[in-house]
């Protein structure tokens, strides 16, 4: 497979990664799927575009630092670089499994405009 083919069934798999995690997390957060996609378009709504990269030392769409993407998409990190250059899908699925464990909280200010705190 070329690595354009690589690359689009890497996003397909995370896409429906990103369903079963968000899923597995609702039953115990009494949560859907849809709810914390909507919650995660609202922080992006006021984080930036997906392939931002403004020199301030956060990237793409929902403005992940560094430490952030090795922690939870260093895969992705290796594979890509910083997340601007990250399809939406995998920076979806990076930022929910920060969520399942820190919840919103990587996002305050922004989840605070969104009702989420």
């Amino acid at each position: 497979m070329s690595p354009r083919a690589d690359r689009l069934v890497l996003v397909c798999l995370l896409a429906i990664g990103l369903l079963a995690v968000v899923a597995r997390a609702g039953a115990s957060r009494t949560t859907s799927v849809h709810s914390v996609l909507a919650a995660f378009r609202c922080i992006h709504h006021y984080e930036g575009s997906w392939t931002a990269n403004t020199g301030n030392g956060y990237y793409g769409g929902l403005q992940m630092d560094s430490s952030f993407e090795w922690r939870y998409g260093a895969e992705f990190v290796r594979a890509f670089g910083h997340a601007n250059r990250w399809p939406p899908a995998l920076q979806l699925a990076v930022a929910v499994r920060a969520w399942t464990s820190r919840g919103f909280g990587p996002w305050p200010n922004t989840a605070r405009r969104c009702g989420l705190r």
